[in-house]
């Protein structure tokens, strides 16, 4: 079990710290980058998954409902501890509803759990998207601008592919084939962006990131615990959704946090502790989910 919990996170942290050391070193421009991975490699991985002739979004539906779930039950716990703490609650807040589900969540399922999993995956980055660019981005800016999203190419992608079911249209191979190999470079270069953004992050006010370390987590999984045992949800959906909850705040708060001057301070210290205690909890969570009999 050690071996095999190993070999699943050793690819996954070896490419993030060769981003971090390439990073640290070359201190390179990545806004190009990730507008790539925004704008081209994620929107075109999560058009060659859904195109395919045995991928149906309904299926996914309850997975989809689960996540949104934990991300908003995230987002309440998080609230409370907040009014607890004294912490500023718009910038406490997304952090813990806001995970990683693309950069570490995608490599993850699939490294786990195998190709099966990336459907089930794509569809739970749609989801966080949705929430982030509107549930968030009111939260970080105190305005309400539900139009947001429609402006992601994500979504665009996801409201593309949706036309051309409702079409039932197929697509021919020399289109299928390109997405394929764009939408493969996604998930290495999102890891590799993840370890590079990390450098541009400060260890200052670390008193909410240690909060944050541990909130983030352990709200997540027994949120996600909880909504297996009401939810019908399958072994596999079980177990996205248990990583899914496992994961560690996206390095899009920092940016969001940054655009509305919202404590990025703060918020740069939360996603910066966050993923690096994930260290130590994805490889518990995956001894849990590799069990024999634990979904």
């Amino acid at each position: 079990m050690i071996q095999q919990v190993f070999a699943i996170v050793a690819p996954l942290f070896l490419i993030v710290g060769v981003g971090y050391f390439y990073g640290s070193r070359v201190r390179p421009e990545m806004r190009i980058i990730n507008q790539l991975i925004m704008d081209v490699f994620m929107p075109a991985l999560i058009l060659h998954v859904m195109i395919q002739d045995d991928f149906y979004p309904l299926q996914y539906l309850t997975l989809m409902m689960a996540g949104a779930g934990v991300m908003l039950g995230s987002g309440v716990a998080a609230y409370a501890v907040a009014g607890m703490l004294n912490f500023p609650w718009r910038s406490f807040v997304p952090p813990a509803m806001f995970c990683n589900w693309a950069n570490l969540g995608l490599p993850l399922y699939v490294f786990a759990l195998g190709e099966q999993a990336l459907g089930g995956g794509v569809m739970l980055v749609v989801v966080g998207n949705i929430l982030c660019f509107t549930v968030g981005t009111y939260i970080y800016s105190g305005k309400l601008s539900g139009f947001e999203v429609l402006k992601t190419p994500i979504i665009a992608a996801v409201v593309l592919v949706g036309a051309i079911n409702a079409a039932d249209m197929q697509i021919p191979s020399f289109i299928n084939q390109p997405l394929n190999m764009l939408g493969q470079v996604a998930i290495p270069l999102m890891l590799f962006s993840l370890g590079v953004r990390l450098t541009r992050i400060s260890w200052s006010d670390s008193a909410a990131g240690l909060v944050m370390a541990v909130l983030c987590p352990v709200a997540g999984v027994a949120i996600a615990l909880l909504l297996c045992q009401l939810l019908p949800l399958n072994e596999l959906q079980q177990n996205i959704l248990l990583l899914f909850g496992v994961l560690p705040p996206a390095v899009i708060n920092f940016m969001l946090a940054e655009q509305y001057n919202r404590d990025p301070e703060k918020v740069a210290s939360m996603v910066m502790i966050g993923n690096l205690t994930a260290i130590i909890s994805i490889p518990l969570m995956l001894f849990f989910v590799l069990a024999p009999g634990s979904a």
